[in-house]
């Protein structure tokens, strides 16, 4: 079914409450590798506004979760831990090829965890991984610098580095590096959004390296209720009727990302929003873009998706951008990854890749 960007149809948010009532365990949705450990997670933050939270904002920069297994899937080949630039340890990727002959289209993983805590083995994108692999995807789940360790642009100059890598390593793992999409959740979707906006924009390579020969370019992009534009999340928070958050403070993850609180300066804090290079992408720049968020999400306000949504429609047309709204889901929400809702993102990347 074809969603575009004025089209959020409810027959996409029956179809995916449908799903989630199947899988209302709270682990993700219906393949392996998910644990108890994500719908612990997913319940937590859908509790209250990220930027309301003491205990998740206060903390942020200094959350680490274990160490965990790499994900379950049907692939012929995994690597583990492989280093893709040379700054930081932080900087690796499990790489998962699937069975048969490549090259195959890669998708990029970018896990959340507010900036601040989680690894490429994020228990939420087990079936993304899973289903990406079934279906033919090499798939590449990126780590990257915290924001304890080091400020914006680090992490997204790890993601950008990350796209890079691949490109660069082709024809070691099979990549087809003219198929290559980025997907990922919350501040992973930040990160990948940025990563797939900015193809040119070298300044945001940072501290970063490594294969600058190659593009960050991406063809396609998946946002799972990203924070975009971090400087009006209050606001648009408050006008949905929720008061009292503070995004704009120093304690909230995103301003740990940026290195100061975000509502200090303006100017600062629009250097971590895509717009400000919108005049640095290449002449003819294409992409195709799914976004999706829940009208119950408590940490991201779910107008950050739509306004993206409405500005990347005007870019790079509507036929390109497929945006859905699932009525009442939280951040996190297993709804997101109901198989349903990952074989229709994948059929879309099929047409896009």
């Amino acid at each position: 079914m074809k969603k575009t960007i004025g089209l959020c149809a409810s027959v996409l948010i029956v179809m995916l409450f449908a799903g989630c009532a199947s899988n209302s365990s709270g682990g993700t949705a219906g393949t392996t590798g998910s644990t108890a450990a994500a719908g612990t997670n997913a319940a937590s933050a859908a509790a209250a506004p990220e930027g309301a939270m003491p205990m998740m904002a206060g903390a942020a920069g200094n959350m680490q979760m274990p160490a965990a297994a790499v994900y379950k899937t049907g692939a012929a080949k995994v690597y583990e831990n492989v280093k893709y630039a040379a700054v930081s340890a932080s900087e690796v990727c499990d790489i998962y090829i699937p069975a048969g002959t490549g090259p195959f289209p890669v998708l990029a993983l970018v896990h959340g965890g507010g900036f601040a805590f989680e690894s490429q083995r994020m228990a939420l994108m087990s079936s993304v991984a899973v289903k990406a692999v079934d279906s033919g995807y090499a798939v590449v789940a990126i780590d990257y610098r915290k924001s304890n360790e080091a400020a914006f642009p680090a992490a997204l100059s790890d993601v950008k580095a990350a796209i890079r890598f691949i490109k660069a390593n082709a024809a070691k793992y099979g990549f087809d590096k003219d198929r290559v999409a980025v997907w990922g959740e919350s501040a992973g979707a930040y990160l990948s959004v940025m990563t797939a906006l900015t193809p040119d924009a070298t300044n945001l390579n940072g501290d970063v390296k490594d294969n600058l020969d190659q593009s960050s370019s991406v063809k396609a992009v998946v946002d799972f209720y990203g924070p975009i534009e971090f400087y009006t999340m209050d606001d648009e928070y408050a006008a949905l009727g929720v008061s009292g958050t503070s995004y704009s403070k120093d304690t909230s993850f995103e301003s740990k990302f940026l290195g100061q609180a975000i509502g200090k300066d303006k100017t600062a804090t629009y250097k971590t929003y895509w717009e400000t290079y919108k005049d640095q992408l290449p002449a003819g720049f294409k992409l195709s873009a799914w976004i999706q968020a829940g009208t119950g999400d408590k940490n991201v306000p779910y107008t950050q998706s739509k306004n993206l949504a409405a500005r990347l429609s005007s870019l790079i047309g509507a036929d390109t951008v497929q945006f859905g709204l699932i009525d009442g889901a939280a951040h996190m929400d297993p709804a997101f990854y109901t198989d349903s809702n990952l074989s229709d993102i994948f059929s879309f990347l099929k047409k896009s890749l």
